[in-house]
């Protein structure tokens, strides 16, 4: 009884102290929330720019969204803070360009710029930064999302659809934090990128271009080069992969190693490089490995990795980056 007045009498004096750090802690959460909110969703993560033109869409019925340009750079974000679509025109290399739209009965949107930069070169690159057009979406799933243009670079930040199509000749494809049931990443000479994102299934052909991804979450991966090189740094090798190329290089690295894996490298004419620092595939590597192929399984083999090349070098080890 003593113990529970002695503590009723501290509550009474310590009160306004104590309220007043409760409050400072609900603050505190409260501040730490919206800075979260403002740094990685406003705008879909974007920076704030000074738009040259702006256009407002109706989100009402639209259910996928596709996107043609030439010669520019194409900003994607959903966002939390978006109720409808914005179509954001900014650079040095704006003209009094404007976007236009259509959308048909099916609730298909189709953005393009009603004029082309008259600068764009053949490669896409040279002008990159003088115009960029950014769509900035309403964040909620959508039946597919497309981008298609022969000099393009195109960026998908945070979106979340169920596939997603970028068909890029000659500049850049890049999925930050995509959310995708399906995506099909199609070039030429591309330099692609993927990072982060959780996708079920992933097909990219990159026929010259190099192709980079980190820490992505995929179930079933298709891969297929000509001469580009391929680097992609994960978790864990879970899924089934499926990675080809004729003479570019494919590096794959891993920062865990699962127990339930099968392991089946192979390369005509190039070297292949293997070694893992984790228990047992530290001692069962080097004995299975030889210059030119490994087969390997491990537990009941319900991940696959599946690399062959003609001519390139295949390279698969354990790494370590910043998740």
């Amino acid at each position: 009884m003593y113990v529970r007045l002695r503590t009723l009498r501290i509550w009474k004096k310590g009160k306004p102290l104590w309220l007043l750090l409760i409050g400072w802690l609900v603050f505190g959460a409260l501040f730490l929330l919206l800075l979260g909110y403002n740094l990685f969703d406003w705008r879909g993560g974007l920076p704030k720019v000074a738009v040259a033109d702006s256009e407002t869409i109706s989100a009402d019925g639209v259910q996928a969204v596709e996107l043609h340009a030439e010669g520019v750079t194409v900003e994607v974000a959903s966002s939390y803070d978006i109720r409808e679509i914005k179509v954001q025109l900014y650079g040095s290399g704006y003209v009094n360009q404007h976007a236009v739209w259509q959308q048909d009965e099916k609730g298909r949107l189709v953005i393009k710029l009603a004029q082309y930069p008259v600068t764009a070169n053949a490669y896409g690159n040279r002008y990159e930064d003088n115009l960029t057009m950014r769509v900035l979406l309403p964040k909620r799933s959508y039946d597919e999302l497309a981008a298609y243009g022969d000099r393009l670079h195109v960026a998908f930040y945070q979106c979340k659809s169920k596939q997603l199509i970028a068909d890029v000749a000659y500049g850049s494809i890049d999925l930050y934090r995509a959310d995708l049931q399906k995506a099909e990443l199609l070039s030429n000479t591309s330099k692609i990128k993927v990072n982060r994102s959780r996708i079920h299934h992933l097909d990219i052909e990159n026929r010259d271009g190099d192709t980079n991804l980190l820490d992505n979450e995929l179930r079933y991966w298709r891969y297929h080069s000509k001469s580009g090189d391929l680097e992609a740094l994960t978790s864990k090798i879970k899924g089934i992969w499926e990675l080809s190329s004729e003479w570019g290089d494919i590096h794959v690295g891993t920062k865990k190693w699962t127990d339930n894996l099968l392991l089946d490298l192979h390369t005509d004419s190039g070297v292949l490089t293997a070694s893992s620092k984790k228990k047992p595939w530290k001692k069962t590597i080097p004995t299975a490995l030889t210059e030119q192929d490994l087969l390997l399984l491990e537990g009941r083999g319900e991940n696959i990795l599946s690399v062959t090349s003609e001519e390139g070098n295949i390279t698969l080890d354990t790494v370590k980056f910043v998740e």
